[in-house]
């Protein structure tokens, strides 16, 4: 389709040129055409004009009229002259009789007649031969054929003299200008058939056009399920790769929905038995939170709902408080002889800033003017080893308050939405009441079970490429597959 496409366009480009100069030459041969009739017609005005008059006047009589010449008996020799010359305009083999009265009579008989007068009218002056023009011209020269003579013995036999000698003439400057009419009837031959060739290509060009405009939408549907053939093609090949690169991973993930529709299912119950041990937790009440937790899971299996006591466990309790410390209420003020929690903190905040309070106090003028970065800073803090109360002009600060705009050192401070700050201790006995109602105090007794990796399986970068782009995106890009397959093979 192409190449016929391509052969089209180059027959529309010959025959756009071919029409420009066709179009050059029609203006070129009428302009011609056009000077040649003004030329001929200059010449052929007047006597033309004058013919026309001689009709005119012919017309003008009646049979009446036309049959006086039958009651003429003897003519004169120019009334003779006039009819002879009639007769041989029309009867191209007439020639007179020895016996002028004879040839009197039939001309007579051939003029006398209304039909005749509309032949004459109609009488075209290309008829006449050179041989006719000939012998009129031998006519016209002789003395007694004057229409003035004339006229005085017959009227009608005057004009037809006039029409006679206007029509010898129309037909000697018709034949003087046979040459340039011949001409223009050529010319005028030439322009018909260029304009007909013009026609023709001009007809021909614009169903090319329409021709290559239906190749042209033709190819480009063509293009357009070709690339979408490729692209299937291509969608094919790389989830048949990305099959193969992921299938060692079926296994885990079958075992990992299994797990969460486990959990899904224990959700409502599980809830409930964490709620209730995070609430004795944070109320210091560790025994209450046993025997309230020991009652819960009596009355969640009496109910026949699941749940999974791993969850109210020190342990499990603590770590989820620490992965949502972000989404805390209050800042979280930790009391623990281990140093698990700190441990376990790391593992939640790697990239926090770690302030250990040992080493410094809160009225350093180190720790006066490094507060307010920490608190404009997009990592959170972390003051650990806390033994002594921080100064009641930082408690506003420290204890996130409510006020979005706080006093520090006599100039305004905001406090961003996102603030963290997390305070750990070793034991509350210096911490007062007054402090721990405005933080969340949780006591830890023993040691913590470590976190892992914070959700190793859904941080895990293969997992974190499948859940972000759909199986049309990656299958789309290249860059994608290959980053998938990648991931999948390490």
């Amino acid at each position: 389709m192409n190449k016929e496409r391509n052969v089209k366009s180059a027959r529309i480009e010959v025959l756009s040129e071919l029409i420009t100069v066709k179009t050059a030459n029609l203006e070129t041969m009428k302009a011609a055409e056009e000077a040649l009739k003004t030329s001929v017609e200059a010449i052929v005005s007047a006597p033309q004009e004058e013919f026309r008059k001689c009709v005119e006047e012919l017309l003008k009589f009646s049979n009446a009229d036309i049959k006086t010449l039958s009651k003429i008996t003897k003519p004169s020799v120019g009334i003779r002259l006039c009819c002879e010359m009639l007769r041989s305009i029309f009867e191209p083999n007439f020639k007179p009789k020895r016996h002028a009265a004879e040839t009197w009579q039939e001309s007579v008989k051939f003029v006398s007649d209304k039909s005749f007068f509309i032949k004459l009218a109609t009488c075209d002056a290309d008829i006449l031969t050179v041989d006719q023009m000939k012998i009129l011209k031998k006519y016209v020269e002789r003395a007694e054929l004057n229409a003035n003579k004339i006229e005085h013995e017959s009227v009608v036999c005057a004009c037809l003299c006039r029409w006679i000698n206007a029509f010898l003439e129309l037909a000697c400057t018709l034949r003087v200008m046979e040459e340039q009419v011949e001409e223009m009837k050529e010319l005028r031959e030439q322009i018909k058939q260029t304009e007909e060739k013009f026609e023709n290509e001009s007809s021909e060009l614009q169903q090319l056009k329409v021709d290559v405009e239906k190749l042209t939408n033709l190819i480009r549907e063509n293009e357009q399920v070709l690339a979408n053939d490729r692209r299937l093609c291509d969608y094919r090949l790389r989830s048949g790769d990305l099959l193969n690169a992921l299938k060692p991973h079926r296994k885990r993930w079958k075992s990992q929905l299994k797990q969460n529709e486990k959990k899904q299912k224990e959700l409502i119950g599980s809830t409930l038995l964490f709620a209730i041990y995070r609430s004795h937790l944070l109320c210091q009440e560790k025994s209450v939170a046993t025997m309230c937790t020991s009652m819960c899971t009596a009355h969640l299996n009496s109910v026949s709902v699941s749940f999974d006591p791993s969850v109210a466990t020190p342990s499990n309790v603590i770590n989820k408080i620490l992965r949502n410390l972000k989404m805390s209420r209050r800042f979280c003020l930790f009391a623990s002889a281990s140093d698990s929690l700190l441990l376990n903190l790391r593992a939640v905040l790697p990239g926090a800033t770690y302030l250990d309070m040992s080493l410094m106090t809160w009225k350093d003028p180190q720790m006066v003017l490094s507060l307010p970065k920490h608190v404009y800073s997009i990592v959170p803090t972390v003051f650990f080893n806390v033994t002594e109360v921080p100064p009641p002009e930082m408690h506003e600060i420290l204890m996130k308050s409510e006020e979005k705009e706080v006093c520090y050192q006599n100039k305004p401070l905001e406090l961003p939405e996102d603030i963290l700050f997390v305070f750990v201790a070793k034991s509350l006995g210096h911490i007062p009441d007054q402090i721990r109602k405005l933080m969340e105090v949780i006591v830890i007794s023993g040691n913590l079970d470590p976190i892992e990796e914070l959700g190793r399986s859904e941080r895990n970068e293969l997992s974190s490429l499948l859940g972000e782009f759909t199986a049309a995106d990656i299958l789309e890009s290249k860059e994608l597959t290959r980053k998938a397959m990648q991931t999948a093979t390490i």
